[in-house]
């Protein structure tokens, strides 16, 4: 059975699509069949950092012109399917004015890893709460919520907090782009408290991620690194079937 992990934060800024496709790379490369949907329509991600070709879309699925697994493309490690949200302005601007079903999504989550036999399907989501995102956060099996570990990341979670709390689904928080020196004991209680779910990770700043540029995935350009470790953790708390490990 697919187990559906989704990645979200209240904040853009977060490193959200980053580390969603280093999880991704480093589950496939355990041997675990991996797919991964761009569900953030208005600024999508994936496929530019997976260096996906041109194709069909989740917004060709959703606007009827292509079934969802015609939309994924395998990427980089054998097992690791992603299918991008858009390419281009133009599926955009005909989904704004026209709309679509959004029963459409979870019945193409669930057909997509159905076709591809997958272990894990993850779901990226536009930062803050919209019709996209509730949709993906009401279909997870674990639902990850990203944040910075600073003072406007750890306020003004009420809305994501007053949905998660009614989703029949597991959370886990991870805390990103943590200076040197932070006090994680104090980052990690903080971060708790306003979140109201245990911690699977704390992830240190890493220059050597900003100076890709975008170009590669962290865990494929630097795979010994440090925060490659990180991101293994989160996997291991990911994987639990109770209570999400603490960091």
């Amino acid at each position: 059975m697919t187990r559906t992990i989704v990645v979200h934060s209240h904040r853009g800024g977060t490193g959200k699509s980053s580390v969603l496709a280093n999880l991704a790379l480093l589950i496939a490369a355990g041997g675990r069949r991996v797919g991964v949907v761009d569900t953030d329509i208005h600024s999508p991600t994936l496929d530019l950092l997976f260096r996906l070709e041109p194709g069909f879309s989740l917004a060709d699925y959703l606007l009827g012109r292509c079934e969802i697994e015609a939309a994924a493309q395998q990427a980089g490690a054998s097992g690791l399917y992603v299918v991008p949200a858009r390419t281009g302005t133009a599926a955009l601007r005909e989904l704004m004015s026209t709309g679509y079903d959004v029963g459409l999504l979870p019945e193409g989550f669930d057909r997509l890893s159905r076709h591809l036999a997958l272990d894990v399907l993850l779901l990226d989501t536009h930062a803050g709460l919209n019709n996209e995102s509730v949709t993906a956060m009401a279909s997870a099996d674990v639902l990850m919520i990203l944040a910075r570990a600073d003072r406007i990341d750890l306020s003004g979670v009420e809305e994501t907090l007053a949905l998660a709390g009614r989703l029949p689904c597991r959370r886990a928080l991870v805390m990103s782009m943590a200076p040197v020196g932070v006090d994680r004991d104090e980052v990690g209680r903080r971060a708790e408290a306003a979140y109201d779910a245990p911690l699977a990770g704390i992830l240190p700043y890493a220059p050597e991620m900003a100076a890709l540029c975008g170009e590669r995935i962290f865990a494929e350009a630097h795979p010994d690194h440090p925060l490659v470790g990180e991101f293994r953790t989160i996997i291991s708390a990911l994987d639990a079937r109770d209570e999400v490990s603490r960091a």
